[in-house]
């Protein structure tokens, strides 16, 4: 639970209002409605250009959204929790986690365009949806739910390479290619190229497995597709440490890309990192 702050609660309106508490007037709040946080201060310049758009947008908006206005200088703790370095900063919550932020003092029609971009939709809340399926190996279930979306907006990039990354472990070939159109320019290129490279070692051949190492690196590939990353990444770092080269070095990729699939800070990536580290460093 996050500290009370003094004071009444002053209500400006039924979608924007003064902090009382942080726990229940966002983190709650959010999993209802998205909550928009404007951390301001009475002596703040920009802060008082800023405040009064949002407070307009939060009306016009009329409950699709929220607006909850903390004064840094009333809650320090809260601007130090958030690392807060300058002001105005506004952070958008939705489902008790922060999703979009922005520093300073846009103008209307940026932040009107910003709002437009950041504010969840149905289709956003199900790429979100999908997107937490992968790390969890359900790779089927987050394609199932991606599929009709990118039936109906085949031109977004973002949901093509989202769909790709589920598909990569059911049909790595078609994965592979549904990236072609991706340019290196695209801001969803890493992505597409991290497909690739778990498509190419997806590919390895059959004969790969007629004795160790190669039976290893096959059953390696057998946990991946499935989604049991850690019996995997397990079998592949043992490889590794034996062969950094293993399979023209498409081993060591492999490992890595499926690393940054599952995202540097999880569990797993840190549990298997160092033996990775290590052996493709000695």
């Amino acid at each position: 639970m996050f500290p009370r702050a003094g004071g009444p609660h002053l209500i400006a309106s039924p979608m924007n209002h003064d902090l009382t508490d942080f726990q229940t007037d966002v983190i709650d709040r959010s999993q209802r409605v998205p909550v928009l946080v404007d951390f301001w201060a009475a002596w703040c310049g920009p802060c008082k250009m800023l405040g009064p758009v949002l407070e307009k947008l939060a009306t016009e908006a009329a409950g699709k959204w929220e607006l909850v206005k903390v004064d840094t200088e009333t809650h320090p703790d809260l601007a130090g929790k958030f690392q807060i370095r300058g002001i105005p900063d506004v952070r958008l919550f939705h489902h008790g986690t922060e999703v979009a932020r922005f520093s300073g003092a846009l103008p209307e029609p940026h932040l009107r365009q910003w709002l437009a971009e950041n504010l969840p939709t149905p289709k956003r809340e199900t790429m979100a949806r999908a997107r937490s399926l992968l790390p969890a190996g359900k790779a089927a279930e987050a394609a199932a739910l991606l599929s009709p979306l990118a039936a109906t907006d085949p031109g977004d990039d973002e949901l093509a390479v989202l769909l790709a990354r589920a598909l990569v472990f059911l049909d790595p070939k078609a994965a592979e290619q549904g990236m072609a159109r991706i340019s290196a320019g695209s801001p969803w290129s890493g992505d597409a190229d991290n497909v690739r490279a778990i498509a190419a070692a997806f590919a390895a051949p059959a004969s790969l497995g007629s004795q160790p190492p190669g039976a290893d690196y096959l059953t390696a590939i057998a946990h991946l597709r499935r989604g049991e990353f850690d019996a995997g990444l397990a079998r592949l770092t043992e490889l590794l440490q034996e062969q950094p080269g293993f399979d023209e070095g498409r081993a060591k990729v492999l490992c890595l890309a499926i690393f940054r699939h599952l995202g540097m800070r999880h569990a797993t990536t840190e549990k298997h990192f160092r033996a990775y580290s290590m052996a493709v460093n000695a």
